[in-house]
């Protein structure tokens, strides 16, 4: 398969990461998955995010709890196969399809991030596969505090920003390794780890963000409008 962008030990795949996956390697995953959720469904509420999410909701993927078992879930265990260790951010009750991680990690929230059953939700859980690169040398902290920057507006519904990427990437891979993002969105693993010096591979199936991420990797300036 021809990849849709490679520069710089950066190379995005535009597929189902289910069928590019079985042609890469890499050695660490750094992911941030649809949540199935229903993206763009959300009839309930008439906000101007709400809006922007419906406007923006993928055309080639249905963002449903049965499309997370069906594709998500099938991905990250097909990519676990793939790599050495990673973490995969998801939320309650979405990572529980998941496979069981080893450790759990989180991105806390301090002004909230939304609401769940039980009140105002303030952390961004991570789950943790395998073990930590180079442990014996010390250990890193697994979870990182938010500081209020929200993400960059980039054209796609869900970006997460760039330092809690940032921070994953730093956690779950060193300095020359190859960072696998299958649901790659806008771009933003890929972004931190070239900044981090390392090699990354991301696939995406909707073509619009594999563009995105493209002219973000080249920076190339962007008419989002």
């Amino acid at each position: 398969m021809k990849p849709y962008y490679e520069h710089g030990g950066v190379t995005i795949y535009h597929g189902d990461c289910r069928d590019v996956m079985g042609r890469v390697s890499a050695d660490a995953l750094a992911t941030d998955p649809p949540y199935g959720m229903n993206l763009g469904k959300h009839g309930g509420a008439d906000d101007q995010r709400t809006r922007e999410l419906r406007r923006r909701a993928y055309a080639s993927y249905d963002d449903t709890p049965n499309n997370f078992a069906l594709v998500v879930v099938a991905a990250i265990r097909q990519a676990l196969v793939i790599v050495k260790r990673g973490g995969v951010f998801s939320p309650a009750p979405s990572a529980w399809m998941l496979p069981p991680p080893d450790a759990l990690g989180a991105v806390y929230i301090p002004a909230a991030s939304g609401r769940s059953p039980w009140g105002f939700q303030n952390i961004a859980p991570v789950l943790l596969y395998g073990g930590a690169p180079n442990l014996n040398l010390g250990a890193k902290q697994t979870a990182t505090r938010a500081r209020g920057r929200a993400p960059v507006e980039l054209g796609h519904p869900c970006p997460k920003p760039l330092e809690w990427m940032t921070w994953l990437v730093d956690l779950v891979s060193v300095s020359g390794e190859t960072v696998l993002d299958p649901f790659m969105g806008s771009g933003t693993t890929l972004v931190a780890a070239k900044n981090l010096g390392r090699r990354a591979i991301g696939i995406e199936i909707e073509e619009r963000y594999c563009e995105i991420a493209a002219k973000r990797l080249a920076q190339e300036v962007m008419d989002l409008t």
